[in-house]
């Protein structure tokens, strides 16, 4: 079956244009080269005998091959083989006609074929280098093919681990982690005696990162708007909790609101900033959220004025799941780094292509 395939796909390369053309001049450079040699070291030291004999020899013989595998069109290799072989051999003798009537008609020169054997050395070199080109040009069909298909399964694979991550991240989108939401609700419990204007502001909150997020559970893909939005929500919950400890600002141009953007790649960096860098801190800090296009690169940062990394030295699952959504949905184009942010804090930092949103 796999051999079928493969003698398939060598009429499939070969009906391309572009292909024929790079193998014909690839033939006509070849036997420019073999004329040269032979003129050299071989038993006839005149170029243009040499050159129209192994032009003539090379194109017979490769359009012979070419249209008789096209119409022919064998199955398996082994016919594809004898084909070869019965063209080959025919197409040498014709080639040798042809060489004979150009040198004759076009330059005047008669070849005495039965002087040294000349005929039949022409007949075998033309035979040699005949089989060598088109083994080397069947070599070079069939090394494709196979390249064709590794990359294939590489993109199968590929294809599936997304479709793995994508499930995951689905489950990840329909899960709030429990102690932010426990966290919360004592929260507004706490405040409706005491601070009900606060309280009702903190649920509003909440509802809104609730909507937003369980919305998302079925696009693989949002709107940079839509994940600023959620973030906004998340950061004036732990804003009611956390009071003047915690500031924030999100700076996005007017023009990059509407690009499109993995849904869950930011909350995860903005939970560690607050989680790691500004709750353990007495004072608290700032958390400021920047999105910038460059060099045809969407950059978001997350710069928080925290403790910086005492505590991010072993990246937590939310920092890794981030690294391998970003790996597998833009390879190597999509980065994420984290880094100091001086004078103290960490700076985490997304890099995605523009043209892949």
């Amino acid at each position: 079956m796999e051999q079928q395939y493969e003698t398939k796909y060598i009429f499939k390369y070969w009906s391309n244009i572009k292909n024929d053309v790079i193998d014909f001049i690839y033939v006509i450079i070849s036997c420019t080269v073999l004329a040269i040699v032979v003129t050299i070291i071989g038993p006839i030291r005149s170029f243009l005998v040499n050159f129209v004999a192994s032009q003539s020899f090379g194109i017979t013989v490769t359009s012979i091959v070419f249209w008789s595998l096209m119409i022919i069109r064998p199955r398996t290799w082994e016919l594809l083989l004898f084909i070869v072989v019965i063209d080959v051999c025919c197409a040498v003798l014709i080639g040798l006609q042809i060489c004979i009537f150009i040198l004759q008609y076009f330059f005047n020169i008669v070849p005495d074929l039965q002087a040294n054997g000349l005929g039949l050395q022409l007949i075998i070199g033309g035979l040699l280098f005949s089989f060598f080109g088109v083994y080397f040009f069947l070599t070079k069909i069939r090394l494709k093919y196979r390249n064709e298909m590794i990359d294939k399964e590489k993109t199968r694979r590929t294809d599936m681990e997304k479709e793995n991550l994508s499930a995951s991240l689905k489950v990840l989108q329909a899960q709030i982690e429990p102690h932010f939401l426990f966290n919360t609700l004592s929260n507004i419990l706490s405040l409706i005696d005491t601070k009900p204007d606060t309280g009702k502001s903190m649920l509003l909150d909440l509802t809104k990162y609730l909507r937003t997020s369980l919305s998302r559970t079925l696009p693989e893909k949002t709107t940079l708007f839509q994940e600023m939005s959620m973030i906004k929500a998340y950061l004036d919950i732990h804003k009611i909790r956390m009071d003047k400890r915690l500031n924030y600002k999100i700076d996005v141009p007017d023009n990059l609101w509407q690009h499109s953007f993995p849904p869950m790649l930011l909350q995860p960096l903005v939970e560690n900033a607050i989680k790691h860098g500004l709750e353990p801190k007495v004072e608290g800090g700032e958390i400021v959220i920047r999105a910038i296009e460059e060099n045809n690169l969407l950059k978001i940062e997350v710069a928080d004025t925290g403790l910086g990394f005492s505590d991010l030295d072993k990246p937590g699952l939310g920092i890794t799941n981030v690294r391998e959504r970003l790996g597998l949905l833009f390879g190597e184009k999509g980065r994420l780094i984290i880094e100091e942010n001086k004078p103290h804090g960490v700076r985490a930092t997304i890099e995605v292509p523009v043209s892949e949103l």
